[in-house]
């Protein structure tokens, strides 16, 4: 019986490439490297900051971790001023969030982005009281797919990981739910389509949020 639902953020819960392409474009211009388009951060995204800030990078500098590190302390403070310009929820999404919750599920929202901005976030775009917990990456926490702040989320949330559930738009999330052992749901409105999430092993895929409901119902 699934007793708690994790939802990712960034591609799941919101939208959040405009933002975050302001914040990394800023960074770039500031450092003096090249800007990108939002196919370009699409493809950059879901391993986190640190990751998403090397790759927008041009060689050699990218190869160079102190000088990574250097540009995603920028990128931190110009994401910081940006972030909140994603202002609200794909449709649906804050109300199923705020459904399931009344209807008894503990919610959780686990994100690779880093923790301050998922704590902001998700209060400015979900339902007040609508979730239970919100988790992204802190510092010396590893990101998704380790199964870490899944399980962190769990024992706070006071359920077992095989009683929960991770709803996520990539592969990433489809990988951190079968390092956990949590049932995993896919979803296609965001970053990456079904094809994608099934031939990186999705069987769940909910193409709306109300879908979303059935799988938890089995």
């Amino acid at each position: 019986m699934i007793k708690a639902v994790l939802f990712d953020f960034d591609g799941t819960i919101a939208n959040t490439i405009p933002a975050i392409r302001e914040g990394v474009n800023n960074t770039m211009r500031r450092c003096g490297y090249p800007e990108h388009s939002y196919e370009d951060i699409l493809a950059f995204i879901n391993h986190g900051a640190r990751e998403l800030i090397r790759q927008a990078m041009p060689a050699p500098d990218c190869e160079d971790p102190a000088t990574v590190d250097r540009v995603l302390q920028e990128y931190n403070t110009q994401y910081g001023l940006v972030y909140d310009h994603t202002r609200e929820a794909y449709p649906g999404v804050a109300e199923l969030i705020d459904r399931l919750h009344r209807a008894g599920s503990r919610i959780g929202v686990l994100s690779n982005k880093q923790d301050e901005f998922v704590q902001k976030l998700s209060r400015q775009v979900l339902l007040p009281g609508s979730f239970d917990a919100a988790h992204g990456v802190g510092p010396g926490q590893p990101p998704k797919p380790d199964p870490f702040l899944p399980a962190l989320i769990a024992r706070e949330l006071g359920v077992s990981p095989a009683d929960c559930a991770m709803v996520g738009d990539s592969d990433v999330d489809i990988a951190t739910a079968r390092n956990a052992g949590m049932l995993h749901i896919g979803v296609d409105w965001g970053y990456r389509d079904a094809a994608f999430l099934r031939a990186h092993g999705a069987t769940n895929i909910a193409h709306t949020p109300e879908e979303i409901e059935l799988f938890l119902k089995g």
